[in-house]
C-alpha cells in the first residue's frame, strides 16, 4: 500500500461508503420478510460488497450490486429477486451518518486541509449533509467547512467522468496532484479521480482490492493515517 500524503492541500470525498451507509434497521425491516435479520457489521460489509461488485463488473449496474448483497446475506435462492428489489427501496431512501464521521472532517480542517465532497447524488446532497450534522458549506457554524459540495444530480455529470471532480477543482483553487479523492467504489471513484489527476484512495471495509492504490477501511483510519 502506497501512502503518499506528501503536499496535499485539500482532501475530496464521495458520500455513500465514506460519510454515510445505507440504514442498518431499514435494512433489517425490508429484509425481515425473507426470514433474516442482520447486524450492523453485516450491513456494512453487504454495502462494501455491492460496491466490490460493481467493480469487479467495471460498470455502474446497481442492480446486479444489489443481488450481490442479496447472495450475501445469505438469502434463499428462491427470493432472490423480491430481495433485491428490497434492497433497492432501502439505498433510495435510507442512509445514515458513519459514526464519528463529522468529527474526522473536523480533524483535517483543523489540520489545515481544506475540504470538499464529490457525489453521484440526486440533488440533495449538500442538504442532507449538513442536515444529518456532518458538514457544511458555510463558513464560521458549528458544523466542519467544505469549500463546495458537487452533487450530480445539481451539474448533469457523474462520476466517473473526469469533468465532475473539475468542478470541484476549480472552486479549491488547488491543483489535482495536490488533493486527495476517497471513494468507496475503484469503478467510480479510484479510476474517476485519477483520470482527473487526483490522488485516489480506496475506502473499503472489505480485503481483497489489488489495485496500485492506498486503502482504508473508513475515513477515521485514513485520517489517523494522514494526519500521523
Amino acid at each position: 500500500m502506497v501512502r503518499d500524503f506528501v503536499g496535499v492541500e485539500a482532501v475530496v470525498t464521495d458520500v455513500g461508503g465514506v460519510l454515510l451507509l445505507p440504514d442498518p434497521d431499514a435494512f433489517r425491516q425490508h429484509l425481515a420478510p425473507f426470514g433474516i435479520c442482520p447486524t450492523d457489521d453485516q450491513c456494512s460489509r453487504a454495502h462494501y460488497t455491492g460496491m466490490a461488485a460493481i467493480d469487479t463488473l467495471g460498470k455502474g449496474d446497481f442492480t446486479f450490486a444489489n443481488r450481490a448483497i442479496v447472495e450475501f446475506l445469505g438469502i434463499a435462492q428462491e427470493h432472490h429477486d423480491d430481495a433485491t428489489t428490497a434492497v433497492e427501496a432501502v439505498y433510495e431512501r435510507s442512509f445514515v451518518p458513519i459514526p464519528g464521521v463529522g468529527e474526522q472532517l473536523r480533524r483535517l480542517r483543523e489540520s489545515g486541509v481544506t475540504l470538499a465532497v464529490v457525489s453521484n447524488g440526486t440533488g440533495e446532497v449538500e442538504t442532507k449533509l449538513a442536515g444529518h450534522g456532518i458538514c457544511a458549506v458555510a463558513e464560521g457554524g458549528d458544523l466542519p467547512e467544505v469549500a463546495v459540495v458537487v452533487d450530480s444530480g445539481v451539474v448533469g455529470l457523474e462520476k466517473p467522468d473526469p469533468a465532475i471532480f473539475a468542478l470541484a477543482l476549480q472552486v479549491l483553487n488547488v491543483p489535482a496532484e495536490r488533493c486527495i479523492y476517497l471513494g468507496d467504489t475503484v469503478h467510480f471513484d479510484v479510476n474517476g479521480s485519477f483520470a482527473a489527476g487526483l490522488r485516489p484512495v480506496h475506502v473499503t471495509a472489505l480485503a481483497g482490492c489489488a489495485g496500485d492504490h492506498p486503502h482504508f477501511r473508513n475515513l477515521c483510519e485514513f485520517v489517523d493515517a494522514f494526519l500521523g
